[in-house]
């Protein structure tokens, strides 16, 4: 079963690109769950995704990550066992690291007989914030960019082409390896791209000796 990460800080339309994301999927013939980390105010309406003949489970308490991952695990494990989703879509809250909801996810391996696999991580940025993002919150936005497959610079249709290469570089220089695509919500740009690397592709499991080596390479680079 894969497991799909759509990260975000709170305002980056993670929301409104994930439902997008989701009917593609379907469509495709996907069978699709989503775990939703209710942390803040923003978060999907349950109902509305069961009315799209979904499964959702609303996460409150704390970050997937890290203060709830055993309850992570578990949601992801009992969601195999009744629903049998061929993928898991997690909208992780604006504070999740995706390396580290990575682990909580393979530790439902140990409660249940899925075996986990990882589609890309994706980020949104929200080309029209990004400088207000990096002055409130620039260590969570840098890990979320950092950690990413494949980030998109979302809210194209209303960011003006300065705002969006700004975002570009700003990626490119907290992620080298990512892919950087364009994305809107409104229009429908950069869906289709989501919705195949999540249904093709995969990306590494856990392992703590990256995740060391991540950090070491972050923290030096600010000394």
């Amino acid at each position: 079963m894969k497991v799909a990460q759509i990260a975000g800080f709170l305002g980056s339309g993670k929301t409104t690109a994930l439902m997008r994301i989701v009917d593609g999927l379907v469509c495709d013939g996907r069978k699709v769950a989503i775990i939703v980390n209710d942390v803040g105010d923003i978060s999907v309406d349950a109902r509305y995704i069961e009315a799209h003949g979904l499964k959702a489970k609303e996460i409150s308490g704390g970050c997937i990550c890290c203060q709830i991952a055993g309850s992570f695990a578990e949601t992801i494990a009992k969601l195999y066992d009744s629903f049998a989703p061929d993928i898991i879509i997690v909208e992780p809250s604006g504070v999740a690291i995706p390396w580290g909801l990575k682990r909580a996810a393979e530790y439902a391996e140990a409660k249940t007989e899925v075996v986990i696999e990882h589609a890309p991580v994706i980020t949104l940025v929200d080309a029209s914030r990004i400088d207000l993002m990096m002055k409130a919150v620039k260590r969570l936005v840098e890990t979320q960019i950092r950690e990413a497959d494949i980030c998109f610079i979302n809210k194209v249709d209303i960011a003006s082409e300065e705002d969006i290469a700004k975002a570009g570089e700003l990626i490119r220089e907290m992620n080298d390896h990512a892919e950087i695509h364009r994305m809107s919500s409104e229009t429908g740009e950069g869906i289709e791209y989501a919705v195949k690397a999540i249904e093709d592709r995969i990306s590494p499991r856990y392992d703590e000796s990256v995740e060391i080596q991540r950090l070491k390479e972050q923290y030096d680079s600010e000394e």
